[in-house]
């Protein structure tokens, strides 16, 4: 079983990549609801997401089981569910190794940023920003930011290993209930097992 959920949070760290700088520019947008799609070389993704005060859920159907992932910035933790075996790991933010949120003044180090004008996505006006990536990283990040939400609609990441999409559709911006930022009853805390490539090993 561990070694199922560690693929899946393989793919997780790849979808945290492009949704880090996301969180980190959204602490007060309004709240908000969305169809998530996830396009990468491994496949597409679906699912829905949630915004309320810089928290962020995100749900998905990886490996045939429903996965949730729960970033609660007010309290610096992230929370991946796993309701088929009612678990739960968590992960403390403010290192990269636990693929937490970054603070808003690491953004801008990611790489050289370049503005790239406006444009509308999936009826959004958005500011459109490349970020040349630094390091290991390498290979460019697109952002189209809305205003309105404070919030990126769509982020695309141009790697070596091909090209990764995320993109909000279908948003709602309407009342989201704080009950969905929580874990429920009866969930079990699980050890967060080491990652290859993580520092530490």
């Amino acid at each position: 079983m561990v070694k199922k959920i560690l693929l899946r949070l393989g793919l997780i760290v790849v979808i945290l990549f492009l949704i880090v700088p996301a969180l980190s520019v959204s602490s007060h947008a309004a709240d908000f609801s969305a169809d998530m799609i996830h396009q990468s070389p491994m496949g597409n993704i679906k699912g829905k997401m949630f915004f309320k005060r810089g928290n962020f859920r995100q749900e998905m159907m990886m490996g045939g089981q429903k996965q949730i992932t729960i970033f609660r910035k007010d309290k610096g933790v992230v929370w991946v569910l796993m309701p088929a075996q009612m678990m739960y790991m968590e992960m403390q933010s403010g290192g990269r190794q636990d693929m937490a949120p970054v603070d808003p003044d690491e953004i801008d180090k990611l790489g050289d940023k370049k503005y790239l004008g406006k444009e509308k996505v999936n009826g959004y006006m958005c500011s459109k920003y490349r970020y040349t990536l630094h390091g290991k990283s390498s290979g460019t990040a697109i952002y189209w930011i809305s205003k309105k939400l404070n919030f990126p609609i769509k982020m695309k990441v141009d790697e070596t290993s091909g090209g990764i999409t995320m993109e909000f559709r279908n948003i709602q911006e309407k009342t989201v209930p704080a009950s969905l930022f929580n874990i429920p009853d009866g969930y079990q805390k699980m050890s967060m097992p080491m990652m290859p490539g993580m520092p530490g090993q």
